[in-house]
């Protein structure tokens, strides 16, 4: 029941915040049945509390739910919206004055009755605005990458020395709700700081509301009498109207979960076959603007507490979400004006085939969601201060890969948008402005703000000392026309095939001379690389800095040479389990080699009806194997075995499904899933493995370093912690060891907000993933003033790289020569069209800023043939146009033309012949897929003992 009594509550929430939990520990030994308790989230029905009554009392804005572990815990969601009583809410925003408290006691279990052992919970709801204040602002500054995901939490404190605060964001297990100890209490989990990119459609957290009876009084207009009795005209008249509506009450809509609870609601699933549940990252997916990505496949969604009530903890996608999701994926919530009814799509589509780069919105709302309940909690207020005031999200910031092409990015800042839209009309709709969205730095370059203002505060932010420190010698090369080659810069210390000065690259950036001098003195100019080494794509950003020493010291950077290669640590990952693991596990357990290839090996007809099992053992059992490889060659730590029945690395439920196919496949006792693995780390393989993956790419832009004469070189990623990545960079830059600086285990500061929880190393960088996410977090902060006599700006790329463009190889991610369709173009060439003929269906074409063949090409378009459903010839010829840089336009490429059949048809331009945008060159991606297509038996025997 709800009273306002004056006795000192437990728990303060704020009104107007959302959804708060509550944790409440009960005493040990009481234990429940699920028919007492269910699953998830139930709703909050009390015992009447008078003689009178023997009706129980609903309380629409709470819910419950007891989970049971090794002492049970009592979790309440509480809705802390404001709103008229009679509809649900707890209270009137209008009315309250004063605090209202919540005496919960004698809730009701699933049979009706009082639960054991639960005792009286009091909780306040108060409001702040009319006690503390106004909410503060917070803002969250989001890294989502291919791989790994986190976010940071700013605000500032203080008034004149205003100081700003970063706290990590730490992602909630919804399923779990492990983030609450024995004892109730929040407590911290660095391991929930950085979570996995891969995002999985997942029921609503709570359960919708029930419609409420209320009575409204309304005015209508009576229509005059007729007759001889009748009183004359008509006028208005109040009417007394009964209204039943569900409120907008625990509308938190997320329909998506991340990291380890994607994880966790998808083993409790128990359907089978080829269902989709979601992909690995939905970043990967940015071009996906359709459905022909699931080949006919529903989405289906997790369903952990059966609410769907299928029996398989699973359904078809279905949820009050979807009502602002067309399955085309359409941006009706941008358009100026406020959508209609009319606007919105089904909650319960018939055929769910949603465009998978929706998934990409999904998971920034779920975010959104997590980040606004955490900062209004009290964990949140009390280790930030000012803990009476609550919070609003103020702004969301993003950072992206330096070399995503411009379509990619335009529709990363759309589907943004339309999360923060969403985020503003559901769970945040009581805060007093809708958050703004900034799109400012690419990850490379925050990577250099975070090294700059880390090494600014240790020399007491003064940069007239940093600058002295690290500038070197350059001489001034005279302005020099576009083609001319630049000064002979000394060649690197490379291996023997690799000797020689560097040539400048034709179509490469102008070089130093040829920009604008205005700006501080030249002579105190520092060039600064990074290497950044993600999960999708591999950045090099180079940039020059000068500053001016004044009331606010401006720090301005200059990009000079911005790029992006489509690979990174997930191919490290792939080739780690193609040459070391899969084959290991295969010879461990004696698996005929025909079997492996069935059960790990590329997608094929015959193994589609397990590709839900594929793709568990991929992201369950293979991936983990491989990070826990990859940890031991960080360490070089040679005599530990990696072995799969460790359930710190792989979860037993893996196993036991392994075990089931093995046994339907081959026959029970036939293959034994818990034999041990006897797995080592192996120096001389591993080099092979790394060399073959990143050897010509990290060549490649170590040359450009040495074209711009760099003074620093960071290396940033988590790859970038190898020792192996490291040496090769030192080996083929000319450059002293000290000025190649690792992140990872880079001293920082203090400040620093990702460190190492136990105490040891205090202000050292433990994984160089996070200066991204910190570096964006400064420049945001840097752009708005928030900086103390500190000023900071990045003069944004020019767009100005002229390509190698060609049709990438099915084969290999390289261009071949007589592929080519277009060199870097001379800026003073006329336009350039060219045409080719193709027979395929599909044809990819990339580019690249090498004209090495085994250079690594990033796919970028691609041109589709609709066959439909007809057989007959194709042949289409192709005329193609290559469009210039300028200012605000990257060089593109643009079909004019195209002849021939496809299928026996015409070939017509935007019927059955298209060209769009692609950064993905295959779809059947093995983190999607579950599938390998390259195993190699060679090195088996060197990987065990």
């Amino acid at each position: 029941m709800a009273d306002v009594r004056s006795l000192p509550p437990a728990h303060v929430l704020f009104a107007n915040t959302g959804v708060q939990i509550v944790a409440v520990p009960l005493r040990a030994g009481v234990r429940y049945a699920s028919a007492q308790i269910g699953y998830g989230w139930q709703r909050c029905l009390v015992a009447p509390s008078g003689p009178k009554s023997n009706v129980p009392k609903a309380i629409p804005f709470v819910q419950w739910q007891i989970i049971q572990s090794q002492t049970a815990r009592l979790f309440l969601a509480i809705d802390t919206t404001c709103g008229n009583p009679e509809e649900g809410y707890f209270g009137d925003a209008g009315t309250l004055v004063k605090d209202f408290t919540l005496r919960l006691e004698n809730i009701l279990d699933l049979a009706g009755q009082p639960l054991r052992g639960v005792p009286a919970v009091e909780v306040c709801i108060r409001p702040a605005a009319a006690t503390a204040g106004d909410a503060k602002g917070v803002h969250l500054v989001v890294d989502f990458g291919n791989s790994r995901t986190g976010a940071l939490l700013v605000e500032l404190s203080g008034e004149v020395a205003q100081q700003p605060l970063m706290l990590p964001l730490e992602l909630v297990n919804r399923y779990h709700l492990d983030a609450w100890n024995e004892q109730g209490e929040f407590q911290a989990r660095p391991s929930a700081r950085w979570f996995s990119s891969k995002t999985h459609w997942c029921n609503t957290p709570y359960l919708r509301p029930l419609p409420q009876k209320r009575v409204e009084y309304r005015v209508i207009e009576e229509e005059p009498r007729a007759g001889w009795f009748g009183r004359g005209k008509g006028g208005p008249k109040q009417v007394k109207v009964e209204v039943v509506a569900a409120p907008p009450l625990f509308d938190d809509l997320s329909m998506v979960r991340m990291g380890r609870e994607a994880d966790d609601v998808l083993q409790v699933m128990r359907a089978e076959g080829d269902i989709r549940t979601g992909v690995s990252s939905p970043k990967r997916y940015l071009w996906a603007d359709d459905a022909s990505w699931l080949e006919g496949a529903n989405w289906f969604m997790a369903d952990p507490a059966d609410r769907c009530q299928t029996g398989a903890y699973a359904a078809t996608l279905q949820g009050p979400y979807l009502r602002f999701l067309h399955e085309d994926d359409r941006d009706f919530l941008l358009a100026e004006e406020p959508p209609q009814e009319g606007d919105f799509a089904s909650e319960k589509p018939l055929k769910p085939r949603h465009a998978p780069r929706a998934l990409m919105t999904a998971a920034l709302y779920e975010l959104l969601c997590q980040a606004y309940a955490y900062v209004n909690s009290a964990a949140y207020r009390n280790a930030s201060g000012d803990a009476s005031r609550p919070r609003e999200i103020r702004t969301l910031t993003l950072t992206y890969p330096s070399g995503m092409i411009l379509e990619e990015f335009k529709r990363l800042e759309a589907q943004a948008r339309k999360a923060v839209a969403i985020f503003a009309a559901t769970l945040g709709k009581s805060q007093r402005v809708r958050p703004e969205l900034n799109l400012g730095i690419d990850e490379a370059s925050a990577v250099h703000l975070t090294y700059i203002w880390s090494e600014l505060l240790m020399l007491g932010q003064d940069p007239r000392l940093w600058f002295a420190a690290m500038r070197r010698e350059r001489a001034r090369p005279k302005a020099a026309s576009d083609d001319a080659p630049p000064p002979a810069a000394p060649a690197a210390p490379a291996a023997p095939r690799r000797l020689g000065p560097s040539a400048r690259r034709p179509g490469a950036a102008n070089r130093l001379a040829e920009r604008d001098e205005a700006f501080g003195d030249s002579a105190d100019e520092i060039r600064i690389a990074c290497i950044d080494i993600g999960g999708g794509t591999s950045d090099l950003m180079i940039a020059r800095y000068r500053f001016e020493a004044k009331i606010d010291d401006y720090v301005r950077g200059e990009v000079l040479h911005q790029d992006g290669i489509s690979l990174a640590g997930d191919q490290l990952v792939k080739r780690l389990l193609e040459v070391i693991v899969v084959p290991q596990f295969a010879r461990a357990l004696g698996l005929e080699e025909e079997d492996a290839i069935f059960l790990f090996g590329p997608e094929v007809p015959r193994n589609r009806a397990y590709r839900a099992q594929r793709l568990h053992w991929m992201n369950g059992l293979f991936v983990p194997l491989a990070q826990a490889y990859l940890n031991n060659a960080v360490d070089e730590v040679r005599d530990e075995p990696i072995t799969h029945t460790d359930p710190e690395i792989v979860d037993p439920v893996v196993l036991e499904s392994l075990q089931r196919v093995f046994d339907k496949v081959k026959g029970p006792g036939y293959y034994n899933a818990a034999q041990e693995l006897d797995l080592y780390f192996n120096a001389e393989v591993f080099e092979a493995v790394v060399r073959d993956v990143f050897d010509e790419l990290l060549f490649d832009y170590c040359q450009r370093m040495v074209q711009h004469e760099v003074d620093v070189v960071l290396l940033a990623g988590l790859p970038s912690k190898l020792q192996l990545i490291q040496q090769l960079v030192r080996t083929y830059l000319p450059l002293a060891p000290s000025r190649i600086v690792p992140m990872d285990r880079h001293y920082a500061g203090n400040w620093y907000p990702y460190q190492d929880e136990s105490g040891h190393n205090p202000g050292v960088i433990v994984d160089p993933k996070s200066p991204v996410v910190v570096g964006a977090a400064i420049h945001f902060l840097a752009r708005n003033g928030m900086l103390p006599q500190f000023k900071f700006s990045m003069k944004s790329r020019q767009r100005e790289n002229s390509y190698y463009w060609g049709v990438m190889s099915s084969a290999t991610s390289g261009i071949r020569r007589e592929r080519i369709l277009f060199e870097p173009s001379d800026p003073h060439a006329k336009e350039e069209i060219t045409e080719f003929s193709t027979s395929s269906q599909r044809v990819i074409i990339g580019r690249k800023m090498s004209p090495n063949e085994e250079a690594q090409a990033s796919p970028v378009y691609l041109l589709k043939m609709d066959a439909k459903d007809r057989i007959g010839e194709t042949q289409v010829a192709v005329r193609i146009k290559r469009r210039r840089a300028s200012p605000d336009q990257e060089e593109s490429l643009e079909v004019i033309a195209v002849t021939g059949t496809v299928a026996g048809e015409e070939a017509v331009l935007g019927e059955n012949v298209h060209f769009v945008w692609r950064t993905l060159a295959d779809e059947r991606y093995y983190l999607d897929t579950g599938g390998l297509d390259n195993i190699e038996w060679s090195f088996a025997s060197l990987a065990g003992r």
